[in-house]
């Protein structure tokens, strides 16, 4: 059995079918596994690596619109007859997917109902989970942000102690890196996290959830109520 939950939701022939094609990979920390405009190439499905879906904003800057851990899979979009990404995947966190190649899954889509239709309500998913970021990043603040993404970064990594830099965070939520400099100075001065070069620990997630905005439960909700 898989440890992605998207493959685990299956049926056991179709997991099968799914398995039949794919390969297991690594995902290394700040690959770009897609590019917006490209091919896609791929399928992926993250086990205990996870990635942080970004919109490119003029030349030189970009932000993170969504992550996708063992909750989900990238590529959905091509069961809409669509071959290029949207969007970019950087890997956030480092860890194991499974692979299949796009053409190999679009043959398994057209065989399996089963699939086709959970690939379906995934991309539902997905887009309400898009239009939930863009309400976030304008009405909720940094130190709310910031709680949310931690608490999102740890479910994905299983993990309370992952990788991750205040330059990268504050690239993610696109915000000035001072910004998130203050806010985690403030949540390590009160025992909720601590950081020691480039590795981030959630010491107190309880509190974590207490500082987190809305959108954390509600993302977790859009999936829950429409996956099962």
């Amino acid at each position: 059995m898989s440890k992605n939950i998207f493959i685990n939701s299956l049926s056991k022939k179709t997991q099968e079918a799914v398995f039949l094609n794919a390969q297991s990979i690594e995902l290394n920390l700040s690959q770009n596994i897609c590019l917006a405009d490209q091919p896609i190439q791929y399928i992926y499905f993250p086990i205990d690596g996870f990635i942080s879906i970004t919109q490119n904003i003029e030349e030189q800057s970009l932000i993170e619109i969504g992550m996708i851990g063992r909750e989900g899979m990238l590529g959905a979009e091509l069961i809409l007859g669509i071959n290029i990404h949207p969007f970019n995947g950087l890997v956030q966190g480092a860890g194991n997917a499974l692979r299949i190649y796009a053409e190999d899954f679009l043959n398994a889509i057209e065989k399996n109902m089963e699939l086709k239709m959970a690939v379906k309500k995934y991309l539902v998913i997905r887009i309400q989970q898009l239009g939930l970021s863009v309400g976030c990043e304008h009405f909720h603040t940094i130190s709310a942000r910031l709680a949310k993404w931690l608490l999102m970064s740890e479910d994905r990594a299983q993990s309370p102690t992952f990788q991750m830099t205040h330059e990268f965070i504050s690239l993610m939520l696109g915000v000035r890196r001072v910004g998130i400099t203050t806010t985690a100075a403030d949540f390590k001065r009160r025992g909720i996290i601590d950081y020691h070069r480039g590795e981030m620990k959630v010491l107190d997630r309880t509190a974590l959830k207490a500082e987190a905005c809305s959108c954390y439960l509600e993302n977790i909700k859009i999936y829950t109520n429409l996956i099962n």
